[in-house]
């Protein structure tokens, strides 16, 4: 009997599955198992974020998460695929799929589901092919699409390396998962195993509140009234804010955003790491602020404008009632910093703290903020900020999972760990070169301003610039007419009901006219509803026209499915 055959020793403990989600015996992938009902809730705000950003990515790489983790314990393959069975059984979001439901995203959590595991046997391999084949199977999970409306949105590949030692490589779609989830998972699964190994029941944390249950206590604490304070102090917070920033793209934006993106990376200098604390104690504040800081000060070099907004991860963790859970929760939180006046490198760091904790303080879901301010919105732009900045702390941060996969959500993110610099950039608009030289001027920038906190921005040091900025390009629009068929009047109709505006050109863009992704999914509700067809919301994203959504509709029969 080979070893991932055996079973366990008389007498030893195993975590017994939930009923309905054992595999086949000998199967290589455990198939999901859709017999039962699902519970249909409305989807939480992260979950909405992620879903509305993934629909206008072609291939939403930058949401697919791909981590591994390696087992030294004494278990075998039916051990791990209970663990994972278990693990199911105790998140909802593992058993968690998504759809538009009368224009509301929804998810569905399934009572029980199979997990989707494939064992690889590489105990007769050597080291090289081990690493060969660990880095692929990697690579081909990034490359894997997942269909949001059928869970689980997630999938594992067991490799065996050896006796009492395992590779598991696990791949999960962002709006079921995120960083913190990581810590979770890796640590329920740790347990479990050792219990396994152990023949004892394994210790795992409590779950008071479930996914679900989260969701809906957040809508519930965004009642009316406090919408209404919120959407005041954003309307104030942001009046005026630019709607594109000016630093210097190297490409023409596209008319409809792109999503392929690539990345460069250094070490921190040895001189930042051990300055960098004592410097932010000096100043009364974190050395993530002071990271931040440099990252504003070089948005204000490069670009030349003082009015500098960047996006920035928050966990959206602050109950403890969440922190064991394994579900997405990660908001964006718009913050907007004046590096006007020439101010010195602690007088900024002090501007960039306030503006964070000020903002924090009246943390709304991003999918809100967009919905609530009357921003203009530009083709190809993402909304309210392009330009975002993210801190992984040691053991992980909101952003620190990597897709694996060459996937950009925005023009520009700089990502900051306890002794790495990365530079995520969007390929349709930057150059590596430019990438290249932003990592470089960052770096001195820091470096600088952490050894001299006293110095005024533009008498910091950068990295020499390589040849003169390009120009921005501004995107255009196309032209053309009112609605010129039946079809497109339909739209149309629906178009003027949920906008308040009449079209008067079939090819304006949505989300330019002002509308957002909330009153698309009201408008696509409507079409069903009133005329019997069911738009995709996919092809509405990525052509987000009444001339495109006519074409849509004429393609598409009217169809019902047994989710609704």
């Amino acid at each position: 009997m080979s070893r991932r055959e055996r079973r366990p020793p008389r007498g030893r403990a195993v975590v017994a599955p939930p009923r309905a989600m054992t595999a086949e015996p000998g199967s290589a992938v455990s198939a999901p198992s859709h017999r039962a009902a699902p519970r249909a809730v409305p989807a939480s705000f992260a979950q909405e974020r992620v879903w509305f950003a993934s629909r206008m990515a072609p291939d939403a790489s930058a949401y697919r998460i791909v981590d591994e983790l390696v087992v030294h314990a004494e278990v075998s393959e039916a051990d791990l695929r209970r663990a994972f069975a278990l693990l199911a059984q105790r998140h909802e979001a593992l058993r968690t799929a998504l759809r538009v439901a009368d224009g509301r995203l929804t998810q569905y959590v399934l009572p029980r589901i199979g997990p989707v595991l494939r064992h690889v046997d590489l105990t007769g391999a050597d080291d090289a092919r081990r690493a060969d084949a660990r880095r692929s199977r990697r690579e081909e999970l990034a490359r894997r699409p997942f269909d949001l409306e059928r869970a689980p949105l997630w999938r594992v590949e067991l490799l065996e390396l050896g006796e009492a030692e395992w590779a598991v490589v696990f791949a999960a779609h962002h709006v079921v998962y995120d960083a913190a989830s990581r810590f979770n998972l890796h640590a329920e699964l740790t347990e479990i195993c050792a219990a396994a190994e152990q023949g004892r029941a394994p210790d795992l944390p409590e779950l008071p509140l479930s996914y679900t249950g989260y969701a809906q206590g957040e809508r519930d604490r965004l009642s009316p009234r406090r919408r209404a304070e919120l959407a005041a102090y954003w309307r104030a917070r942001l009046a005026g804010i630019p709607p594109v920033h000016r630093l210097p793209l190297d490409r023409p934006r596209p008319a409809a955003r792109t999503f392929a993106g690539d990345e460069v990376r250094a070490g921190l200098p040895p001189e930042v790491t051990a300055t960098l604390p004592g410097t932010a104690r000096r100043l009364g504040t974190e050395p993530v602020t002071l990271c931040l800081a440099a990252y504003v000060a070089l948005l204000h070099r490069h670009s030349g404008q003082d009015d500098i907004v960047v996006g920035l991860p928050v966990t959206g963790r602050r109950q403890a009632d969440v922190l064991p859970m394994i579900g997405t929760f990660v908001n964006m939180l718009v913050v907007r910093v004046d590096a006007g006046g020439a101010p010195s490198f602690a007088e900024l760091a002090g501007r960039v703290r306030e503006a964070v904790r000020v903002e924090e303080g009246r943390d709304i879901p991003f999918q809100t903020l967009v919905e609530l301010l009357p921003a203009p919105r530009l083709p190809g732009v993402p909304p309210l900020y392009q330009l975002a900045f993210n801190h992984v702390p040691a053991g992980g941060g909101p952003g620190g999972c990597s897709s694996g996969t060459a996937g950009c959500e925005d023009d520009l993110l700089l990502e900051v760990t306890a002794d790495t610099v990365r530079v995520e950039y969007n390929v349709a608009l930057v150059e590596r070169t430019t990438a290249e030289t932003l990592l470089a001027d960052y770096l001195a920038l820091l470096a600088a301003g952490v050894r001299a906190a006293d110095t005024r921005l533009p008498d910091l040091p950068a990295a020499p610039r390589a040849g003169a900025a390009p120009a921005r390009h501004p995107a255009g629009t196309a032209v053309g007419g009112g609605p010129p068929t039946g079809t497109a009047k339909l739209v149309a109709d629906a178009w003027c009901a949920v906008l308040g505006t009449a079209v008067t050109d079939v090819h304006d863009d949505f989300f330019h006219l002002g509308g957002h992704s909330v009153q698309a999914l009201r408008m696509l509700a409507r079409l069903a509803a009133e005329h019997g067809a069911e738009p995709s919301v996919q092809a509405f994203f990525a052509d987000p026209t009444v001339a495109g959504l006519a074409t849509e509709l004429e393609r598409r029969r009217p169809r019902r499915t047994a989710w609704r």
